[in-house]
């Protein structure tokens, strides 16, 4: 029954026609800056009273959709779903409605998605100009707006936008990179050195590099153990049992987890308790990699790439020119010598990407949006700016985009923030919050969590549903170490209406099932407010 008065509520706006909707987007605009300044009910007030004048059937779409969001910031998530749902009756084709929908039905629904797709996105050439930039890159690392190549024949490290490169010539030949959250580069030789940000911190037989944990810790596979480097010391080290073959490995989490060739296993060692077990492969493998919700990339012996959650096995492609393989979510990069290039790759499922414009400023000349772009796992994807576009009124508009980080503010709460205590955060810096084990939860608090850039944490008394659920927020168990976020800055020549109109502005991030999305809006009004 909601959903049939629902739908006559959507279309009855059509039917009204007003010569004086003057104060109907005056309404709208005021909601718009008490929501970007984290004024949320004050802004679901004024919405409301809108919603109880005529509305111009032109404008009806983005009143619907403010409502939505303002909706599910104070915790009315199924209703907001349900809204949003019926709104596609209307404008069935408009992408931040069906993006946000998309988004909600993987949260409420609790969605698993076990189709992959891969298609090949850009190449970096090593020749480029008539310049050698890199000759054999080995293996690659991207952090914000930026990829790390490494180069051992030319002891080089190539940082590039994906437009221009940067070379650095170092004192040693680098066969691995990685990086943290904090920026940090590591990078191992292939004389067995570890370096961090170009300091050398350790040296090893023949040390294969997992990444950097949570905690912060850059961890490693040397010979027949696991290797944790904390501070440019050795914090702990974990045998591994057997006498394994390590051609692979990689972290999850408080895992790290290597591939043992002469066994054709995986072993993942908890480096808190040193726990091991072994999870035979279905493929004889050459290397791994680890997909957002801990299952695997396999590639075999013949350059096919397979997922395996551990049970089912699935084709991807082939992929035989690869001498080397890095994913980054939901990137696939891969290292072809023969052409002496590294081609970029989307890979992923059928599982939402989710944007979000926190915030936005507005100056005389520019406006500047500042967007998150993040996977399910609430966890930033890098790159946004080489595959997003930016639109003015539903058209494609020239924009810059710049990367900068910001920091995360910890708060510890008690059982009652989910609840209640979340409603109280209302600025859009972000947080982390510590919560103890016993806090009720539900799939609509998650939707909350990640309109609002909250980072859940607990302890390890919780559950292992609170503990996924902490995860899924973006947070995780114990304290924060890495307190940075990443956020996108679009900027662009704003057009300054002359009348009433509504301009949608909106960022997009393109994937090829399809472009995932957030809007705000521009009225004569929202300009005069912002400008003051």
């Amino acid at each position: 029954m909601r959903k049939i008065c629902s739908i006559v509520l959507l279309v009855l706006p059509f039917l009204i026609y007003s010569q004086n909707t003057q104060s109907v987007k005056d309404m709208f605009s005021e909601a718009i800056i008490d929501w970007a300044n984290g004024r949320v009910k004050n802004a679901a007030q004024k919405m409301e009273e809108a919603f109880y004048k005529p509305i111009p059937a032109e404008d009806l779409a983005e009143f619907w959709y403010l409502r939505a969001k303002i909706m599910i910031e104070l915790g009315q998530v199924r209703e907001a779903y349900e809204d949003l749902k019926n709104l596609l009756v209307v404008v069935p084709d408009q992408p931040e409605v069906l993006s946000l929908v998309h988004n909600l039905e993987f949260i409420l629904q609790n969605r698993k998605e076990n189709s992959f797709y891969m298609k090949k996105l850009r190449d970096l050439d090593g020749f480029k100009n008539g310049i050698e930039y890199f000759f054999s890159p080995t293996d690659i690392a991207v952090l914000g707006k930026y990829i790390y190549i490494v180069d051992p024949p030319n002891a080089r490290l190539l940082i590039t936008d994906g437009y221009t490169y940067t070379v650095k010539n170092l004192s040693f030949h680098p066969e691995q990179v990685f990086t943290d959250k904090d920026g940090n580069i590591f990078l191992i030789s292939s004389d067995g050195e570890v370096y961090k940000n170009e300091r050398k911190v350790a040296n090893f037989h023949h040390p294969i590099g997992a990444g950097v944990l949570d905690t912060g810790e850059f961890a490693l596979a040397d010979v027949d153990r696991i290797v944790l480097i904390n501070d440019g010391e050795v914090s702990k080290e974990i045998p591994i049992e057997g006498k394994p073959l390590i051609v692979d490995a990689e972290v999850y989490r408080r895992k790290v987890i290597v591939l043992d060739a002469w066994s054709n296993t995986l072993i993942i060692t908890d480096v808190d308790s040193s726990e091991q077990q072994r999870i035979s492969l279905p493929v004889p493998s050459r290397a791994f990699e680890m997909f957002y919700d801990g299952s695997f990339l396999l590639l075999d012996l013949f350059g096919t790439l397979f997922h395996f959650d551990g049970r089912t096995l699935n084709e991807i492609g082939s992929m035989p020119q690869y001498v080397n393989i890095e994913y980054n979510y939901p990137f696939l990069f891969g290292m072809d010598w023969k052409n002496k290039r590294v081609e970029i790759n989307i890979l992923k499922s059928l599982e939402p990407i989710f944007v979000h414009i926190d915030s936005f400023k507005i100056t005389t000349d520019r406006m500047y949006l500042f967007v998150r772009v993040e996977n399910a796992f609430g966890e930033d994807i890098h790159l946004a700016h080489l595959f997003s576009d930016l639109l003015e009124a539903r058209g494609r508009i020239p924009f810059e985009a710049s990367h900068e980080t910001r920091e995360y503010t910890i708060y510890i709460s008690d059982e009652e923030f989910l609840p209640k205590k979340i409603f109280q955060i209302n600025d859009r810096g972000g947080y982390c919050v510590l919560v103890p084990p016993e806090t009720p939860f539900s799939t609509e608090q998650l939707a909350v969590l990640k309109l609002k850039n909250v980072k859940l944490y607990t302890n390890q008394d919780a559950t292992s549903s609170f503990k996924e659920f902490c995860y899924k927020s973006g947070g995780g168990v114990g304290k924060p170490h890495f307190l940075k976020h990443n956020l996108w800055v679009f900027s662009f020549s704003y057009v300054k209406p002359i009348s009433e109109e509504i301009i949608p502005i909106s960022v997009t991030f393109k994937t090829p099932d399809m472009n995932y999305s957030d809007t705000v809006y521009v009225t004569k009004r929202v300009i005069e407010l912002e400008l003051k």
